[in-house]
């Protein structure tokens, strides 16, 4: 079994262990994440007599913080290498969430969210930059779709099980200073975030240059100019269709009320789509290092329009099922879609850094999303977040079925050329 793993895996057998081993340390670092914010802290919080808008805010500030430090961190991983960067970022991470329940005003809970997202900010830019670089560049797009779903379940791990050890905990009476900063919730997220350190300083990546970032064999890098243009032509579609998946947050749920799904059809719905999508995801990176990442990231769109589009149409029940599952095929397209567009056009040099800029635009448009998704809602009906997400996928395809001389240009196309 290990070996027909490794056989599947989209990365060179020599690197295979350093990026799997940076997948779980990413993984675990989400898993605290969402346990912390979403499942420990709004339960804590009550305990302590303190707003649960207090919560709500330590998040948003976490978010803010990771999100608008990532083109930084990514420079900084770049520079010294994952290690150094990488240790020092999940020992900062430990001591932050290990102070979450010692701070009892507000606004030392916002400073300490603030240090923990600047600490995590690194993170994803390393990874995807380690996953895209490790791999052969026929196989980066499957490589980076494969990261960008693992950090999945984890999250589900720290919302639903940290969640639920968190209700037992704040419902019991014991009555302790450990059971009140705390106890088994906050030790199991330390206990998280430790592994995390440890896996963290074995991240030695053996024949390339910094700490795993940059191949050893020297490749032409892409002029400043030409640097700014790639990023240019990637940021507005990373924010748009970001915006697109992240706008029917908040209203799924009264959608699915106001159709007579109820909350098991919701379930239902959300089960059909992802598990398609998960099922699907290996089919579609190889399809995509068939006929190119430019096709697949156009069919995804075009497939998850069609998807939002016709369940605005309010068909009947057991319809929903199958536009959810024809969602989970566009996302499954999309995902190693993306990731091999955008590996293939940023230039190894610095690749970190603009990893980082092209995820804050994404993580931009994921937080606005709600907000636009409330907005026509209440404007406009409870079909119009779907046909609003529906118009923002086809406006993102339109952008890449534009001819263009990026298709013809970047630093992938000059790796054709000189044969790299």
């Amino acid at each position: 079994m290990l070996a027909r793993l490794k056989a599947s895996s989209p990365w060179l057998p020599e690197r295979t262990g350093l990026v799997l081993r940076a997948v779980l340390v990413l993984g675990l670092c989400e898993l605290v994440r969402t346990g912390l914010y979403v499942g420990f802290l709004p339960q804590q919080l009550s305990a302590e007599g303190l707003p649960l808008s207090a919560a709500g805010l330590a998040w948003t500030v976490h978010y803010a913080a990771d999100t608008f430090c990532r083109s930084l961190g990514g420079h900084m991983v770049e520079r010294y290498g994952l290690r150094p960067v990488l240790g020092l970022a999940m020992l900062v991470s430990v001591a932050a969430v290990f102070a979450m329940p010692f701070a009892h005003t507000a606004l030392l809970l916002v400073l300490l969210a603030a240090l923990h997202g600047m600490a995590l900010s690194p993170l994803w830019p390393a990874v995807m930059t380690l996953s895209s670089v490790s791999a052969p560049e026929a196989t980066q797009p499957r490589a980076v779709a494969l990261v960008s779903v693992a950090a999945g379940p984890f999250t589900g791990i720290g919302f639903l099980g940290i969640g639920a050890l968190s209700s037992v905990h704040f419902a019991s009476s014991s009555a302790s200073r450990l059971h009140d900063i705390g106890g088994w919730p906050l030790a199991v997220l330390l206990a998280v975030q430790g592994l995390a350190v440890l896996l963290s300083l074995s991240l030695q990546g053996r024949g390339l240059k910094a700490g795993g970032l940059r191949p050893d064999t020297p490749r032409r890098a892409a002029p400043p100019m030409s640097l700014r243009r790639t990023l240019a032509f990637l940021i507005p579609a990373a924010l748009v269709q970001t915006l697109a998946l992240s706008l029917l947050g908040p209203v799924i749920t009264p959608f699915a009320e106001k159709m007579g799904l109820g909350q098991w059809g919701l379930g239902g719905l959300l089960v059909a789509g992802a598990g398609t999508a998960y099922a699907l995801l290996g089919l579609a990176g190889r399809l995509t290092e068939r006929f190119g990442a430019r096709q697949m990231l156009i069919a995804g769109l075009l497939l998850a329009a069609a998807g939002l589009g016709l369940m605005a149409t309010r068909p009947p029940i057991p319809v929903y099922f199958a536009l959810a599952a024809l969602l989970g095929v566009g996302y499954a397209c999309l995902l190693p879609g993306w990731g091999g567009l955008v590996s293939g056009l940023l230039p190894q040099e610095g690749r970190a850094a603009s990893w980082g800029v092209v995820m804050t635009a994404e993580n931009v448009g994921m937080a606005s999303g709600p907000l636009l998704g409330t907005f026509v809602w209440d404007r406009l009906g409870a079909s119009a977040p779907f046909l609003a997400g529906a118009a923002l996928f086809i406006l993102t395809a339109g952008v890449y079925l534009w001819p263009s001389s990026m298709w013809r240009s970047g630093p992938a196309a000059e790796r054709r050329e000189t044969g790299n």
